[in-house]
């Protein structure tokens, strides 16, 4: 069966237009299908039977019904017991078509769950940079069309290419056995419709992938748009957003009016041809019947079938459509599958084990993919010992984050290696690395869930008690105790509810609640107001203890109490020591204290 999908004339088209995404899908496809063949093999032979039972049968049954009627009006024996046969077809075409369908419907349902999955896994699997080149929306949208992507092909399949096989076939075969000398000429016109709609897919394919890649943009800059609503309208440009939108369309439109224009002429040759092909049909049943070749009622049963026939031909151009559009909506996904992860497990990576919490960086160099300046990191050395707190300082563009980045493995280093108690990150899981490590980022990001949610994310089996005692360290009692529901307040996109500081000390509880024995705060304080960070300072100390902890700060009272401060100048260390130990060698973190204004580093 896997080689007759990827063999079929529908894949060969959009193939053609993109070989290798559309060969991926194909193979995606199969694949999951083939998790469960009971279920192909049943929906695959119920479905074709239901067809041929109701689409062919139960009508042939029904107009042998009023011919003999017509015929022999005063025998009724017949036309009952072929209303008794109708009868029994139904039901068993009933019966047929419903375990045939429940089997496609369940299963679809189970792949659609499955292909999302798959989708979130393979992105999940990029690092910061790469999303930082795409929009959210985008992918979003591209993950929603990737499961949705199964239904649409087993839908051609089962539900229009079935039914459209079944009926042509039988049909044809009727016909042949009616009036063979219809099947030459009927032979070519059904070759020369399906070459045609072959050729109109093709001419579509590259508009419709290139219609698909501007709807996905557009899509990812109304996300954006909606997310950064305040700002569009603190600046009032809303009239300037609607109008990027509107050109955004206006390509998108201009595409789609290309490809409706080559539908349409597809449309009207079709008609034409189909038409002109009835009346020639029709003129030589008459033709037939007048010279005693074929009776009235072969002549009924041809024109019927007939119609049925080029009623099924008529349907190609519309099956070949819905057949691209399956496989542009799974394109976004398969498309990724390209982009080998700049960050990944070796086959033999193996769990981190944690003793002491010590961190090692070895002449470590790193410069990001896409920036055309030189190394962030150069040939950085660092030993920190288990449970040691150290602070990261210097002016922006240094490499303190960045730094943190690498233990974290959001990226890999170009050069020299990274160790935890001795084991290189590179050789270990990014589950287990990141298992260990609590993080507080600049940014707190917190999902559109409710706050316990949002504080249990690192220990989801966190009781109610746990989560309040970490709330407690965080100092965000205060404000947490007069929520409208508590624990179950939903934040908003983001905790747009909250505000930056509450959100700040949100992650902080989070953090605290995780436990884990390497710790990173990256500017963990920045969002508070003074007093909110003088209170959090000893909740702070609390949760350092005994734990190796690496505090970046522009806010240098932050990390004044910390056992070493490391001082970093365009991806180097300058400086290493204590707060007292640096302020007497009246270097660059002496000049930076004396230049705070308010705890800032003033630049």
């Amino acid at each position: 069966m896997a080689d007759s999908l990827k063999n079929s004339s529908m894949t060969k088209l959009f193939i053609r237009t993109n070989p290798q995404t559309a060969k991926k899908t194909l193979l995606l496809f199969w694949n999951e299908m083939s998790k469960d063949k009971k279920s192909v093999w049943i929906y695959s032979i119920c479905i074709p039977i239901n067809r041929l039972l109701y689409i062919v049968l139960l009508p042939l049954l029904f107009s042998l019904v009023i011919q003999s009627l017509i015929t022999n009006p005063h025998n009724w024996q017949y036309p009952i017991l072929l209303l008794g046969i109708g009868v029994i077809v139904s039901i068993i075409s009933l019966v047929v078509g419903d375990i045939g369908f429940r089997r496609l419907f369940r299963h679809e349902e189970r792949m659609r769950t499955s292909l999302t999955v798959f989708a979130m896994d393979t992105l999940l699997a990029h690092s910061d940079q790469y999303f930082a080149n795409k929009k959210v929306g985008s992918l979003s949208g591209d993950v929603d069309k990737f499961g949705d992507s199964i239904l649409s092909f087993l839908d051609v399949i089962f539900l229009q290419a079935s039914g459209i096989i079944v009926n042509f076939i039988a049909s044809l075969i009727i016909i042949a056995f009616l009036s063979p000398i219809l099947l030459l000429p009927l032979t070519i016109v059904t070759v020369y419709l399906v070459w045609k709609s072959a050729k109109g897919a093709a001419r579509r394919g590259p508009l419709r992938h290139q219609r698909k890649l501007l709807q996905s943009k557009l899509n990812g800059t109304v996300a954006d748009i909606i997310g950064n609503q305040q700002i569009v309208r603190y600046f009032a440009t809303t009239d300037s957003e609607i109008s990027r939108v509107i050109s955004a369309r206006s390509k998108i439109e201009s595409i789609a009016n290309s490809e409706i224009d080559i539908m349409q002429r597809e449309s009207i040759l079709r008609q034409a041809v189909l038409f002109g092909f009835q009346i020639a049909t029709l003129a030589a049943c008459v033709w037939l019947y007048t010279h005693d070749m074929v009776s009235i009622a072969a002549l009924v049963f041809a024109v019927t079938y007939l119609g049925r026939l080029t009623g099924s031909l008529f349907e190609i151009s519309p099956l070949i459509r819905n057949t691209e559009q399956a496989f542009l909506n799974a394109s976004g996904i398969t498309d990724i599958l390209d982009e080998t992860p700049e960050v990944k497990d070796t086959h033999t990576a193996r769990p981190l084990r944690v003793t002491d919490g010590s961190v090692g960086f070895s002449t470590v160099d790193f410069r990001y993919k896409d920036s055309s300046g030189g190394n962030v990191i150069q040939g950085l050395s660092l030993s920190i010992a288990g449970g040691e707190r150290i602070g990261l300082a210097g002016l922006s563009g240094g490499g303190k984050t960045t730094l943190t980045k690498l233990l974290l493995r959001f990226a890999d280093s170009n050069k020299g290696t990274i160790t935890i108690d001795g084991q290189d990150i590179t050789k270990v899981s990014q589950h287990s690395l990141r298992e260990n490590i609590a993080y507080v980022p600049q940014e707190p990001y917190l999902f559109h869930r409710s706050l316990r949610e949002n504080i249990a994310y690192g220990r989801q089996d966190a009781t109610d008690q746990e989560i309040y005692t970490a709330i407690d360290q965080a100092n965000a009692r205060d404000f947490v105790d007069t929520l409208p529901d508590g624990l179950n307040t939903v934040v908003g996109e983001r905790g747009v509810k909250l505000s930056g500081g509450q959100r700040q000390r949100i992650a902080i509880a989070r953090a605290i609640l995780k436990d884990a024995p390497i710790l990173i705060l990256d500017e963990a304080t920045s969002a508070l107001d003074s007093e909110s960070e003088k209170l959090i300072q000893d909740a702070l100390e609390t949760l350092m203890s005994n734990k190796t902890s690496i505090v970046v700060a522009h806010r240098l009272s932050t990390i004044a109490r910390l056992d070493r401060i490391i001082v970093l100048e365009n991806g180097k260390i300058i400086e290493d020591g204590s707060h007292g130990k640096l302020l007497k060698e009246q270097g660059v973190y002496a000049k930076l204290w004396s230049h705070q204004s308010g705890g800032f580093i003033e630049e």
